[in-house]
């Protein structure tokens, strides 16, 4: 593929991956509310249609330009967005996006349950970034120790189900647009 149509499928995931931000769901958790977006949609679509590099390329920036200041993560922007326990989640679309990019390559899935398979290693690496970040960061940046179960259901369980449906919806699209593009 030429590098100009891929650059032009890394901003148009840039852009989707923007957008799809203000499109959430609020739970209301302990702590602190935990927003479902349709980013993890779009991370897991981008690591099917884009190859390893560029997909981690379009993360990254989707990163910068939300640490830079410009009001692109599902509650806002900046440089103190990191001292959110909820950042890992953001760190997690880039781990999502590669590892499926890296597994879709290798696999090469041809039906919608493979997809899916495909998809759910980028949700576990979605969730194990997240969460690993969600628990160690209360004790660092809100100089409070909560319990791991406490940690687990905030960043796990209420929102495990709409995820995997989420990740079943973008490999299902995922297929359709292979299909469409080759």
């Amino acid at each position: 593929m030429k590098s100009i149509q891929l650059f032009s499928r890394m901003a148009l995931f840039l852009a989707l991956m923007i957008l799809s931000a203000y499109i959430q769901i609020t739970l209301p958790t302990p702590f602190m509310p935990m927003h479902i977006t349709m980013q993890l949609f779009t991370a897991i679509l981008c690591g099917f249609c884009l190859p390893d590099r560029y997909a981690f390329l379009c993360m990254f920036t989707y990163i910068l330009v939300g640490l830079l200041g410009f009001p692109v993560f599902a509650s806002g922007g900046g440089l103190q967005y990191i001292m959110k326990p909820t950042f890992g989640f953001v760190l997690g679309f880039l781990a999502c996006s590669t590892i499926c990019a890296i597994v879709y390559k290798r696999k090469s899935p041809v039906s919608l349950k493979e997809y899916f398979l495909v998809g759910l290693t980028g949700l576990i690496s979605f969730y194990i970034v997240g969460n690993i970040y969600y628990y160690f960061s209360f004790p660092i940046l809100m100089n409070t120790r909560i319990p791991l179960w406490l940690s687990l259901t905030n960043g796990f369980l209420v929102s495990i189900i709409p995820d995997i449906l989420i990740c079943f919806l973008a490999c299902k699209v995922a297929k359709t647009l292979q299909i469409l593009i080759k």
